[in-house]
């Protein structure tokens, strides 16, 4: 009964649930439940990906755990940065190490050949970038740098999850790229909530998203193995 919920088809359903469930615990404001729905996102793609990629290789399979597992202790950490700015620094330095583990990972499907379209990639992504920068830093104050490496990281993870193209297949490519910007979507939104203005709908927003992109991550690294089988 335990396995089958790791199948794909249960799983989506599983994982669904799971996420549904603390997008209505973050609507109500419920710490109390949240303690329980937020960790089991990641507690349940981490073990997803436990046991279903192991016919990776161990270096892509041990970085997308330690990547899962280093973004569940970001995601614990920002459940109390209300309490103390203290947890909003730490849960930063855990995703960060998260996204660095991402890039690791990427870097190992990474395709040294130059193209158009990876220069307005890497162009659009650096304005973008340096535009949220420059709108949030007058209300970071000492988290300026902290922010701004940050940032530079999690658009590095985005340019290399561009750079697999063609080096693995075209489903794990697009999966992988869109889980990517949608990463990039949901820490804007939550930084445009906590250091420029309060957003309608902000936790559902930020947390649909992140879902979302931890997810589609996951299930990219996973459909690798097509290309294994060519």
């Amino acid at each position: 009964m335990v396995k089958s919920l790791f199948k794909p088809f249960y799983f989506v359903a599983l994982f669904v649930i799971i996420v549904f469930a603390d997008l209505i615990a973050g609507s109500l404001e419920s710490m109390n439940l949240r303690h329980y729905t937020k960790p089991l996102i990641l507690l349940s793609l981490f073990l997803y990906f436990a046991y279903n990629g192991k016919f990776l290789g161990k270096a892509v399979y041990m970085l997308m755990l330690a990547a899962l597992f280093f973004s569940w202790l970001g995601d614990v950490m920002l459940m109390y940065d209300h309490i103390s700015g203290s947890y909003f620094v730490l849960g930063l330095v855990f995703f960060l190490v998260a996204h660095i583990l991402y890039i690791i990972l990427f870097l190992q499907n990474w395709n040294r050949t130059n193209s158009n379209s990876f220069f307005v990639v890497f162009l659009l992504l650096l304005i973008y970038g340096g535009f949220l920068f420059f709108q949030m830093k007058d209300n970071l104050g000492k988290l300026q740098i902290p922010v701004a490496v940050y940032i530079i990281v999690i658009l590095s993870m985005a340019i290399t999850a561009f750079r697999r193209k063609e080096m693995v297949n075209r489903k794990s490519f697009v999966l992988v790229l869109l889980g990517a910007l949608l990463f990039i979507t949901s820490d804007s939104l939550l930084a445009i909530n906590k250091f420029m203005t309060n957003l309608a709908y902000s936790n559902i927003l930020v947390m649909a998203t992140y879902a979302a992109a931890q997810y589609l991550i996951v299930k990219g690294i996973l459909h690798q193995k097509e290309v294994s089988q060519q």
